[in-house]
């Protein structure tokens, strides 16, 4: 899924969900659980009607530790060893689970694919715990949560992440490793001159979105800042 052009809240559509309890069960996914537990004691402080119940490195983890269910669960977008961020949406708003995207990552590209396979909206680890607890309520009240200006461009700017195609990115991920054009051609099935027009049409993608990349390192590294590629 390449194609970001798509406005918030187009992807799947979500019902709106309204909490079981007294309270709002959070259960939240990331490989830096102290992080996530500062998190936890400020919404204690800050919002006692969330309640942060679990605490993960997977959807399968966090799962079997709420067995009672959640109502909303923060989801880090970069999780290592783990499938992408958009299948863990997927798999959790199935269960009609609320995810809001909650990242120190600022890549355009996967934030808005996790928006497109249902997540609810994006908060930054930076922001305010105030913020964080309001992101929560809106998601809940099925609206598209943004913490901030930053969370809200990231959603929402068609102008930070040019699009490229399947095929691109996947030239582009061969060369990343150092491989010469031919040997790219010769793996993916293609013409070297097939190659080097796809490059081009990527390069010139970002040319006409005002970004000049230079030469095809430049053209790795922008697409790697914007999240086509991995790190």
């Amino acid at each position: 899924m390449t194609d970001l052009g798509i406005p918030p809240g187009s992807g799947p559509e979500r019902p709106h969900t309204v909490p079981m309890g007294p309270f709002i069960r959070v259960g939240a996914i990331d490989n830096h659980p102290v992080v996530l537990a500062g998190v936890g004691a400020a919404l204690t402080q800050t919002a006692p009607d969330l309640h942060l119940v679990a605490i993960a490195d997977s959807v399968d983890a966090l799962l079997e530790a709420a067995p009672e269910g959640l109502d909303v669960v923060l989801l880090d977008l970069h999780m290592p060893e783990q499938p992408p961020a958009e299948e863990a949406v997927a798999r959790l708003t199935a269960l009609g689970i609320v995810v809001l995207l909650f990242t120190a990552e600022e890549k355009p590209v996967p934030v808005r694919r996790a928006i497109a396979a249902g997540a609810a909206g994006l908060v930054l680890k930076v922001d305010p715990a105030e913020r964080i607890a309001q992101s929560i309520r809106d998601a809940l009240a099925g609206e598209l949560a943004c913490s901030g200006q930053v969370a809200a461009a990231l959603l929402t700017d068609a102008s930070l992440a040019t699009r490229l195609s399947e095929r691109q990115i996947e030239i582009l991920r061969a060369v990343s490793t150092g491989l010469p054009y031919r040997l790219v051609a010769r793996q993916l099935g293609i013409s070297e001159v097939t190659v080097r027009e796809h490059l081009s049409r990527a390069a010139r993608a970002y040319r006409e979105g005002g970004v000049d990349i230079g030469n095809v390192h430049g053209l790795i590294s922008r697409a790697r800042a914007d999240g086509h590629l991995d790190e």
